[in-house]
């Protein structure tokens, strides 16, 4: 594989997690098996930020579940919603080269866009530019409670967590690596039953990532094209080279994007990213190769 990370992955959510477990292709990666298991209803509770972790016991029944049925091992990598996290892409006027002052300043400066303390949260950042206009920074950000309760029961389980990462952001690593270099701007859509996240990419370098929960105040059509507004007025694009969208409803919207952006709109599917995969997983074409994007850099 690409990335020297173990084969499995496992795609956590409110309501379940997803395990798949890759081997190296000839030219990529093969899917070799992929499951999903239910958690009771109680698991998460709803925060500001990250859900919280209020049931260890059915998180730690569907590890030992999983445990049970693909047998002895111990490395895996963990994907959560990008929802799950507050993903920031910041303008600093600079940035020291020694690591602990450049966090303290990374830190500090989120207290501006985040409705908890930045002391709660979990940070990582990393540098996208650097001139002498300023430093543009990508931070990711989650409730450290919530990340460190669920090391815990990963841990007592038997297994060990090499990284925990956003399911879009690594929607997004496959694609890239799939259309190689390029300087054009491309717009991503993840769309899932409560939230999606939008974000604009200039080459490989992100210039727009947001995550919303849906509500019933307004309809995904709605919402795409509150976007598509505040994307134009924004950052002064009006078009897109390319268009992706990712989840079992990005057919709702699809004609939507093309008429707002006058673009060519793409949908992720498995297929695509995998040289091979078992038969019976529709509907998770998104989820899986979010997996995919692990192996990729």
């Amino acid at each position: 594989m690409p990335r020297s990370f173990p084969p499995d992955v496992v795609v956590l959510d409110t309501d379940g997690l997803l395990h798949a477990r890759f081997a190296r292709g000839k030219n990529g990666v093969r899917l070799l098996q992929s499951k999903s298991y239910r958690l009771g209803e109680d698991t998460f509770a709803a925060t500001m930020v990250t859900p919280q972790l209020t049931s260890e016991a059915s998180l730690a029944d569907a590890l030992r579940r999983l445990r049970v049925e693909t047998g002895k091992w111990e490395k895996v990598s963990l994907l959560l919603p990008d929802s799950w996290f507050r993903i920031n892409i910041l303008d600093l006027p600079s940035l020291s080269n020694r690591e602990r002052e450049a966090f303290e300043v990374v830190r500090w400066s989120l207290k501006r866009t985040l409705p908890i303390p930045p002391e709660q949260l979990r940070v990582t950042y990393t540098v996208l530019s650097r001139d002498d206009q300023g430093v543009k920074v990508l931070v990711l950000s989650a409730l450290e409670t919530t990340l460190a309760a669920i090391e815990k029961v990963f841990t007592a389980a038997g297994f060990d967590l090499v990284l925990i990462e956003p399911l879009g952001l690594n929607i997004w690593n496959a694609i890239t690596v799939r259309e190689g270099e390029t300087n054009a701007d491309r717009l991503f859509l993840h769309l899932r039953d409560t939230d999606f996240t939008t974000a604009v990419f200039r080459g490989a370098r992100p210039l727009f990532i947001r995550s919303r929960n849906l509500s019933g105040d307004r309809t995904v059509e709605q919402e795409i094209r509150l976007s598509a507004s505040y994307l134009r007025d924004s950052l002064s694009v009006s078009s897109f080279a390319n268009c992706y969208i990712a989840g079992e409803r990005g057919t709702e919207v699809r004609d939507i994007l093309a008429g707002e952006f006058d673009t060519q709109v793409r949908t992720v599917a498995l297929r695509d990213f995998v040289e091979e995969a078992p038969s019976g997983l529709e509907g998770l074409d998104a989820e899986l190769t979010a997996c995919t994007g692990v192996f990729t850099g």
